[in-house]
């Protein structure tokens, strides 16, 4: 391996962990986040009721985990694992072969399209970690010289 693909070796390997970290952080800060949704209710006036009247405003708070259940865990684990399979082939170094490069190219694309069809919800946290992927397979990707 030559220097300059030592350090493009590197580089990647930093941007693949940078990337694993952002996903964390995105995965962590979604279902801990205590108000996700917030939203207010308010009793209605009702006239027929003796002493009725308008109730106050009450404000409603819950995490993402709350309103959707645990089923939503997995889906919102997929790209912690996609960074972490991103991470472990720059950290295991077995690059300049094909199949790994492709391997490689496949999980950053699926790690966008898991950005674009989540992003009215919640891909749009992950869109750091998909672009720090970018950069990591870009630099992961070896060069022809000619």
């Amino acid at each position: 391996m030559t220097s300059t693909q030592l350090g493009n070796s590197r580089s990647a390997t930093i941007s693949a962990a940078v990337a694993h970290m952002l996903a964390w952080t995105a995965f962590l800060g979604i279902i801990l986040w205590p108000c996700a949704y917030r939203g207010e209710s308010v009793t209605p006036f009702n006239p027929q009721e003796a002493g009725a009247a308008a109730g106050e405003p009450v404000q409603l708070c819950a995490s993402f985990v709350e309103v959707n259940g645990l089923g939503v865990l997995f889906p919102l684990f997929i790209p912690v694992l996609l960074t972490a399979v991103l991470l472990f082939l720059a950290l295991t170094r077995i690059q300049w072969r094909v199949g790994s490069t492709l391997i490689l190219w496949l999980v950053v694309v699926a790690l966008l399209a898991f950005c674009v069809l989540a992003s009215l919800s919640f891909g749009v946290l992950y869109l750091p970690a998909a672009l720090a992927s970018v950069v990591a397979a870009i630099l992961y990707t070896p060069r022809r010289l000619s």
